[in-house]
Order: C-alpha cells, then sequence, then structure tokens
C-alpha cells in the first residue's frame, strides 16, 4: 500500500494519551486504526510487515492524515528508527507527566489488570517498566536525535488538565488541519486505574482481551466492553493502594535529573513536580 504514517502519540503510558484520541478521533481529516486504539506494531507487532500495519488503516481516504495513539513505543529503543524508516518527517507527539504520579498510576492500571499485587516495590521487580518509562532524560532525545526538535512535540498533561482547549488547538495546527471543538463530555480523567473486586478474575480478562485484539477481533472487546463486561474486572477508585512516603521519596530521587530535563527542554517551572503526591 502507498501510505506512511504521518502522525503518532508515543505516550508514554498514563500520560493523557486516551484524552488525545477521544478528542481527535472525530476528526474528518484524521484516519486511526480502524477498531482498535493501539496496533503495538512497531514494538510487538514489527515482524508482522508493513501490510499488516496497514490493514488497520484499510478505510483511510487520499485526504487524511495517518496516525496512531501508542503509548507502548515511548520507551522502546528500536522504535524511533522503525517509525523513521517508514517516515523522516513523522510529527512525534510526547505527552509527559508528573513521572512520580505516573508510575503510581501504572502501578495501579497494572493492578486492575490483575499483573501485580499491591505491594509496589515487589510490583516494580516485576515489572520495571512502570517506572524505567518515565525516565524522560533518557527516552526523549532519542527520538530527538532520530526526528530532530522540530518534529518532535512536547505536551504536559497539566496543559491538558488546565488548558484543554489550548491544548487541542496546539495540536491541530501542528498537524496543520482544522481545529475541532473540545469535547465537554469527555472527563479529563477519561481512563482512571479501578481496583478490581477480584485480581483473578481480572488477570484472566486482560489475557483475554489480548488474545482476542491478537486475532483482530477488536470488535468484540469493544462490544464487551459497550455491555458492561468492564465492570465486572474493575472495583471502586478509592481503594487502590497508596505509594509509601518511602516510596514516593526514592521515586523523587530516582527521577530528579528527569524533571530538572523536562524543565530546560520546555521553558517551564515544574517546580510542583518535586511535590510529593
Amino acid at each position: 500500500m502507498s501510505q506512511s504514517i504521518d502522525f503518532v502519540f508515543i505516550g508514554p503510558q498514563r500520560t493523557g494519551t486516551t484524552w488525545v484520541y477521544k478528542q481527535l478521533k472525530k476528526h474528518q481529516e484524521l484516519c486511526f486504526p480502524k477498531n482498535v486504539k493501539e496496533t503495538m506494531f512497531f514494538d510487538q507487532h514489527y515482524e508482522k510487515g508493513l501490510e499488516w500495519y496497514y490493514w488497520h488503516f484499510r478505510h483511510k481516504s487520499d485526504k487524511q492524515l495517518l496516525g496512531e495513539i501508542a503509548p507502548t513505543y515511548f520507551d522502546e529503543e528500536k522504535v524511533p528508527e522503525r517509525i523513521h524508516s517508514v517516515n523522516v518527517d513523522c510529527k512525534i507527539f510526547i505527552t509527559l507527566r508528573n513521572p512520580i504520579s505516573r508510575a503510581q498510576s501504572l502501578f495501579h492500571h497494572h493492578l486492575r489488570k490483575g499483573r501485580v499485587d499491591r505491594d509496589f516495590s515487589s510490583s516494580i521487580e516485576d515489572i520495571p517498566r512502570i517506572i524505567s518509562a518515565g525516565k524522560y532524560s533518557k527516552h526523549i532525545p532519542r527520538w530527538m536525535n532520530q526526528f530532530g526538535k522540530n518534529d518532535v512535540h512536547v505536551l504536559l498533561l497539566d496543559d491538558i488538565k488546565n488548558e484543554p482547549k489550548d491544548t487541542l488547538r496546539k495540536i491541530t495546527n501542528l498537524l496543520d488541519i482544522p481545529t475541532i471543538s473540545l469535547d465537554n463530555g469527555i472527563d479529563n480523567k477519561v481512563n482512571p486505574a479501578t481496583m478490581p473486586e477480584n485480581i483473578t478474575i481480572a488477570k484472566y480478562g486482560a489475557i483475554l482481551a489480548t488474545f482476542l485484539r491478537s486475532k483482530r477481533l477488536h470488535k468484540v472487546v469493544e462490544f464487551g466492553k459497550r455491555l458492561g463486561l468492564k465492570s465486572i474486572f474493575s472495583g471502586r477508585e478509592d481503594e487502590l493502594p497508596e505509594l509509601s512516603e518511602d516510596n514516593k521519596q526514592e521515586l523523587l530521587d530516582y527521577y530528579k535529573e528527569d524533571i530538572q530535563f523536562v524543565e530546560n527542554l520546555t521553558g517551564r517551572d515544574l517546580g510542583h513536580w518535586y511535590d510529593l503526591i
């Protein structure tokens, strides 16, 4: 197929990409994968080839820009080069948040899926990416070195929360497409993690969803969500375990360099990121 990816929001996870997706997917000049938010092609399915990838965009019109929301791409070393090989001018959007709260949110996300237990320290041993993906000073230069600073755009979750209309306008301006109205019906917290009532059921529910998506049965997964099956695997947000004060301090020490990196990169004072959540 004579297509190429025009833009990609690379995350990392738990930084507002779902909000971006829900806002942009209604834009008539943009084409996203059919029936699924993330193809995970450039990190997990690259060996399947571009024909497999572009099959997800088979509904694209000639006038549309092709892109995807792909938060798992951010910290994968080989992904920038792979995307660059398809389109050297691909626009890269990086959404960022306080790395400490991002780590806690991703911990809660995996807990909801039944992949980890309630202990944060053991969870990051099982899934190191919970904290390693927040090493912004390590991962962002890789993208800038590959695409150049002009095609790598950083957005802050702070702005999505506090100035959603202006943030949406900034995105559409960078994509050189008409501005669209903000969907006020979309809560800023569109994808909160909740504590599952039963860890085992949640775990196998997540495994089943992953299997169905691997077979391109995205419609079955989405239909199940509409039926309310998702609520069976989730509980109440206030049941989520908080990080200990020691955990928070350790994360602050771990991320100080990365917070300073984002401050220098954006020219913003992010002093509130140093506040323990």
